[in-house]
C-alpha cells in the first residue's frame, strides 16, 4: 500500500515539474473597449503562446493577432496604440509555484490572488488578479480570470495612440479603462 501511494505521489510531483504549454485552440483572451461612455464592444487575440515551468507562467500575444472585425479600426490601433511594427508582443509574466496546483484533484479548482506583470509597447505595470486554477485531468490545467482584468491604458503610456485613435475616428471620448478576461489551458511537454 505505501509503494503505491509513493508512486502516485511521485508521479504527480513529475507532471506539475514538467513544463508545461500554452494550448491556443483551447485559449482565449478578450478586451472591452468603450466609446463615448455608451457604446461597448468587445475584441480579441486570436493568437496566444506561453509557457509554465512550475515557479513562472509566461505568455506572449502577438498585437497582430487582435480583432476587432473591423479591419481599418485593427490597423490604427496595430499602428498607433499598440505600435505593432516595434513591439510585435504583448508579454505576461505570472509567478505560480507547482506548490500552488500540486494538491489539486481532477475536476477540482482553487482561486489565488496572483500579481501579472504586462508589457505593452515596452511599458510595463503589475496588476493584482483573482485566478481561478481548475485540474481539467491530469494532463491539463486551465486557469482563467475570476473576474475581468481592468487595464488602464494610461499605465502603459497608451494615451497619446488613444488621443489618435479618437481622433481619427471622430469619437468624443474611448475610455482608457479596458476590461480583460482570458481562458488559457496548459497541457505538460
Amino acid at each position: 500500500m505505501k509503494l503505491i501511494a509513493l508512486s502516485l505521489l511521485l508521479s504527480s510531483q513529475v507532471a506539475v515539474a514538467a513544463n508545461w504549454q500554452l494550448d491556443n485552440e483551447k485559449s482565449s483572451l478578450y478586451f472591452v473597449s468603450v466609446k463615448n461612455e455608451v457604446v461597448a464592444e468587445t475584441h480579441q487575440f486570436n493568437q496566444l503562446s506561453g509557457s509554465w515551468d512550475g515557479k513562472t507562467v509566461s505568455i506572449t500575444v502577438p498585437v497582430m493577432s487582435m480583432q476587432t472585425n473591423i479591419p481599418i479600426r485593427n490597423e490604427r490601433i496595430w499602428q498607433y496604440v499598440l505600435q505593432a511594427e516595434q513591439y510585435a508582443n504583448i508579454k505576461v509574466s505570472v509567478p505560480l509555484s507547482d506548490d500552488s496546483v500540486a494538491a489539486l484533484s481532477v475536476n477540482n479548482s482553487t482561486v489565488l490572488d496572483l500579481p501579472l506583470t504586462i508589457t505593452i509597447a515596452k511599458e510595463q505595470a503589475m496588476i493584482n488578479s483573482k485566478v481561478r486554477i481548475t485540474k481539467l485531468s491530469d494532463n491539463t490545467l486551465q486557469a482563467s480570470s475570476e473576474s475581468p482584468l481592468m487595464l488602464n491604458t494610461n499605465s502603459f503610456n497608451l494615451t497619446a495612440g488613444v488621443a489618435k485613435l479618437q481622433e481619427l475616428a471622430g469619437l468624443k471620448r474611448i475610455d482608457p479603462l479596458v476590461p480583460v478576461s482570458f481562458n488559457v489551458r496548459f497541457s505538460p511537454q
